[in-house]
């Protein structure tokens, strides 16, 4: 099995409280869409739809304190705002602090929450060339995070509810005792010119010479093999022993997890966030705009309170 080279971060449980609350808050206010697209467009219950979101949460606050202690680097995500910032297409670091100044990203990173089982980065090619019904989304970098989350945590706070809390016996609590904290593990990022270069090799019109020089580029990264384009509907391989496994609904995009750019490589993406210039040209200036005038105002916000009020306690509005 391939060894993934990886910071570990651990989350305390008034993190997992809060990411929580922000993923129950987004449901019951509709902030986020609950359709899911890989099911038809059904409707998610909210139990999937919390273990979606609140592993995002989790994966943003890992990457943001991984940034602190090993670069004192300051981020701030949208779970740390006093107010929602919505939209269909959003960077997941929304602030930075540059000589002192919070500054709002033009540079746009995707922190990609992953399981325990998974081995390849996935991006949708979709996200670069846009689709039938879907304008591009293409970020400056994926950032992967392993997010190493009980499969029973929700478990954990069932015994809390009244009906439940006379019947339960101190077997069943023992069993589900609250978690203490939970551990992510940040394996690495590819660039947008990363994962543009691949869509390159297999879909544009490039004569072999052209084509020749970026899979040598992309060999000299990640590694021969380590790199590749599955189209919808192929079974995606275990890098490992290439046994096929999940069948993909889309085009996408890969990078062997394990082969991700690390060590020396995490300089160079604090170099683009201070640089803070977008790697792509497909995003709207609208979006730029919208973002900057939303965060600044809720950094406004923020520097008068100090503090974020909790999501647990955030006005539901009349949804």
């Amino acid at each position: 099995m391939s060894q993934v080279k990886c910071y570990r971060i651990n989350l305390e449980s008034e993190e997992y409280a809060e990411a929580l609350g922000f993923a129950v808050y987004t449901y019951l206010t509709g902030a986020i869409a609950k359709r899911d697209l890989y099911k038809g467009g059904a409707t998610r219950y909210l139990g999937e739809y919390l273990e979606h979101v609140l592993r995002g949460k989790l994966a943003e606050i890992a990457f943001k304190k991984f940034l602190l202690l090993n670069f004192d680097f300051r981020v701030i995500t949208d779970i740390d705002l006093p107010g929602y910032i919505p939209g269909k297409y959003l960077p997941d670091i929304l602030a930075f602090k540059n000589k002192a100044k919070w500054q709002v990203p033009q540079f746009w990173v995707d922190v990609k929450a992953l399981t325990e089982e998974q081995k390849w980065m996935l991006v949708r090619a979709s996200s670069i060339r846009g689709g039938e019904r879907a304008k591009p989304r293409p970020y400056d970098a994926y950032v992967n995070v392993r997010v190493l989350l009980p499969r029973d945590h929700i478990g954990r706070l069932i015994k809390y509810a009244p009906l439940i809390k006379n019947k339960i016996s101190k077997e069943w609590k023992r069993r589900m005792q609250d978690l203490k904290s939970v551990e992510a593990e940040i394996l690495g990022f590819a660039t947008y010119h990363d994962v543009a270069n691949i869509l390159q090799v297999y879909e544009a019109q490039l004569q072999p010479p052209q084509k020749k020089k970026l899979g040598n580029k992309l060999n000299r990264l990640f590694g021969q093999g380590n790199w590749n384009f599955f189209k919808k509907g192929h079974p995606l391989p275990d890098p490992d022993t290439g046994e096929k496994t999940v069948e993909l609904g889309s085009d996408n995009c890969a990078i062997v997890l394990s082969k991700l750019r690390t060590d020396k490589h995490w300089g160079k993406l604090l170099k683009m966030f201070r640089k803070n210039q977008p790697l792509v040209t497909q995003r709207p200036p609208d979006l730029q705009r919208k973002l900057e005038r939303r965060v600044k105002q809720l950094l406004g916000k923020l520097s008068i309170s100090k503090k974020s009020q909790s999501w647990w306690q955030r006005n539901l509005g009349s949804q």
